[in-house]
């Protein structure tokens, strides 16, 4: 099999990580236990995922004219992205202040700064140009519906992982703009809040039926994932670890199902690895620390899926 090329469209940010033992009360002050800077944004972090899995590495976006902007787009090249379609724009790049508390979990504070000035335009024919799959880790519909639109139109699939912002335009507006998409990524709170419905499974049951998106993922951290093909539920247990840092566990994630996908792995399949990908993440600290191809195939052989490995190894051809 040749090298896949996939794109991905969305932010790219500086993030700046503090490890605390609680969230403070209003007015209240804690110390940070370890202080960490990296890059980050969903899109970037599900690109530099992609590079490490061995596919061809994308980056559609938007950065700004201050020196975290060269940074950023040096970092993401160093890592094996493609970043011809990266623009510098006026004024700040993004910015994510991340809260880690000790189990893991994680609270995130953003400013998009010059993410904001990506436009629809971006996404195009020379953008695309060699594309197998385009991903579109944003809330934004009109990134979303050019995307899907120039996708179909060169015959690519494509993926959205839309994240809270995309929950906050309701469910009206965020399914009139959904379909078309051949897979939907959506965590355990944004498809609550998204279908008004408390069970994850049920609600992307729902989501799937309403959004005639041919399969919805949702992710529920140590509970596992769940795909939904128009209702019809495969479920899978999360791998057990230890958590350190969960940021960046949903990108890797879905850069691993969607390697899985585009492989030909069956459904369950590309949730087991997937789930691999991202338990193996959350033992790390930072936001790009996803595993490289040969750790995820380790990893299922120590666990139990040693056959899945070795029918990863064979359709790439090793």
């Amino acid at each position: 099999m040749g090298r896949l090329t996939v794109a991905s469209v969305g932010n790219l940010n500086v993030d700046i990580y503090l490890k605390v033992p609680y969230i403070p009360d209003p007015d209240g002050s804690v110390e940070s236990a370890e202080t960490y800077i990296g890059g980050g944004g969903s899109a970037a972090n599900f690109a530099v995922q992609v590079a490490k899995l061995g596919m061809v590495a994308r980056f559609i976006g938007s950065v700004g004219s201050d020196e975290f902007g060269g940074a950023l787009i040096r970092e993401l090249a160093s890592l094996g992205v493609d970043v011809r379609w990266v623009k510098r724009s006026e004024g700040l790049s993004g910015m994510v202040v991340v809260l880690v508390e000790p189990n893991g979990v994680k609270r995130m504070i953003a400013h998009r700064g010059a993410n904001l000035n990506l436009s629809p335009m971006d996404i195009n024919g020379d953008s695309l140009n060699g594309v197998n799959h385009l991903h579109l880790a944003t809330g934004r519909l009109d990134l979303i519906r050019r995307g899907v639109e120039e996708a179909k139109a060169l015959g690519i699939t494509v993926s959205v992982d839309g994240g809270s912002s995309l929950v906050s335009n309701g469910l009206e507006n965020v399914l009139s703009n959904i379909r078309g998409v051949d897979v939907w990524f959506l965590n355990s709170l944004e498809v609550r809040r998204l279908s008004g419905i408390d069970n994850p499974i049920e609600a992307g049951s729902t989501l799937s039926k309403l959004s005639g998106v041919g399969e919805v993922v949702v992710t529920m951290g140590e509970k596992g994932a769940a795909l939904l093909i128009n209702g019809d539920v495969k479920y899978v247990e999360a791998f057990k670890v230890n958590p350190i840092d969960t940021t960046g566990a949903g990108d890797a994630f879905a850069a691993s199902y969607i390697f899985a996908r585009l492989i030909g792995l069956d459904y369950v399949e590309r949730l087991i690895f997937a789930n691999a990908a991202s338990a193996l993440k959350v033992t790390r600290r930072g936001a790009r620390s996803g595993p490289t191809l040969m750790e995820v195939l380790e990893f299922l052989k120590s666990r139990g899926h040693g056959g899945l490995a070795l029918d990863v190894e064979s359709r790439l051809g090793n």
